[in-house]
């Protein structure tokens, strides 16, 4: 038997010493030592390789011991910078932060108008958000690119944009690869985003999300990860052909059609005026109705909420379902326990639904969180080995 690799060891004790910074915070040489089982010389050698990598730093003491206080240790959030970008119709949101999470600005930027090229938009709200945070293009290890498309599993190619017809330059984003660097650079689904930003509330478990806003999607997250499909294709409900089963305002029947005719923004809206109340068909007064809206329209959104969802619980069997997107969140709770009691009958596994919990811009957020496990885990892995000479 070989003698094991002592870098392999060394790598192995500084991994596991910057995941638990990561965690706690802050930790003491004793307390790094209580959770490793490291020994004094050995957890006081990683923190200072870690440390001489500028991979961790000093915080401070800690205070209520007898006797001199305790050097406490932190990641050093500058060892790396990660970008998020959530690309709509409307404009460009951009977040950078650093490798412990914190966000260090926020920019955002109007589109200038129909036609607008998206490369040439996307690259200067970047650099500007980097010079922002006091940084240029180049100091950004990781950035991830939000779209409501379909994306490649391999996070390259973008197709079926149908959001984003208003951007020119989106049928071939290569250019935009080079750009920000094609190295750090990934596209991904918008939904799926939020469903890595949902993880975050459920950690380790399984679920799928349905997102109503503008139009209607699913991510689905399996023993704590985001399943994207072969071919990306993974949570494209919208053109899954169901029937229409709500008591008014019904668009085709037994013979169905896609469920993305059924949920959305217009879809709502035109249901609504099947009950007879006017709405204009906005994200935002939709959203208001739904906060507030009459028993019998609420029970046909449930109708065809539930009817979504049931082929993914059917199938996946994941134990709960979260409702989200901005239309699920203005119903709230009647809306999901309506919900809840249409899928009881169905037959299928028996599925806790949930309202998500996330707020704000969950799809810049859920950007964030992916470039933040991506950079991480590179950096994790690669300890202080990895690390390129001055």
């Amino acid at each position: 038997m070989s003698a094991a690799n002592p870098k392999v060891f060394r790598t192995l004790n500084e991994r596991a010493a910057l995941e638990l910074l990561l965690a706690h915070g802050t930790l003491t040489r004793a307390e790094l030592e209580l959770h490793t089982g490291l020994s004094k010389a050995s957890s006081a050698e990683v923190l200072r390789r870690l440390e001489k990598g500028a991979l961790v730093r000093k915080a401070g003491h800690k205070p209520g011991n007898a006797g001199p206080a305790a050097q406490m240790w932190e990641l050093d959030g500058s060892a790396a910078l990660v970008a998020g970008i959530d690309l709509t119709a409307r404009g460009v949101e951009v977040s950078v932060a650093d490798l412990t999470g914190r966000v260090l600005v926020r920019h955002a930027s109007q589109a200038p108008g129909e036609g607008a090229d998206a490369v040439e938009f996307l690259t200067a709200a970047v650099e500007t958000a980097a010079a922002e945070a006091g940084f240029v293009l180049g100091d950004l290890d990781q950035i991830v690119l939000g779209v409501p498309g379909v994306v490649d599993a391999e996070g390259v190619r973008l197709s079926q944009a149908v959001q984003l017809s208003g951007w020119s330059h989106l049928d071939d984003l290569s250019d935009l690869r080079e750009r920000l660097g094609p190295e750090r650079f990934r596209l991904e689904n918008d939904v799926n985003l939020v469903a890595i930003r949902e993880l975050a509330e459920h950690e380790g478990s399984s679920f799928v999300l349905l997102w109503v806003g503008g139009g209607v999607g699913a991510g689905a997250v399996l023993n704590g990860a985001l399943w994207r499909g072969v071919t990306g294709r993974g949570g494209e409900v919208g053109s899954v052909v169901v029937p229409d089963r709500v008591s008014r305002g019904r668009v085709y029947g037994p013979d169905g059609g896609p469920l993305g005719a059924l949920l959305g923004t217009r879809p709502i809206a035109e249901l609504a005026q099947a009950h007879g109340l006017t709405v204009e068909p906005t994200l935002q007064a939709v959203a208001a109705l739904l906060a507030d809206a009459p028993p019998a329209l609420l029970a046909d959104v449930a109708s065809r909420v539930a009817l979504g969802a049931t082929a993914a619980v059917g199938v996946l069997d994941p134990g709960m379902l979260v409702l989200g997107g901005p239309l699920c969140t203005a119903a709230g709770e009647p809306l999901r326990a309506l919900v809840a009691e249409l899928l009881v009958p169905t037959g299928l596994a028996a599925v806790r639904v949930v309202t998500s919990r996330a707020s704000g811009n969950a799809v810049l957020d859920g950007a964030l969180c992916y470039a933040l496990d991506l950079t991480r885990e590179r950096v994790f892995q690669a300890g202080t080995a990895g690390l390129t000479p001055s």
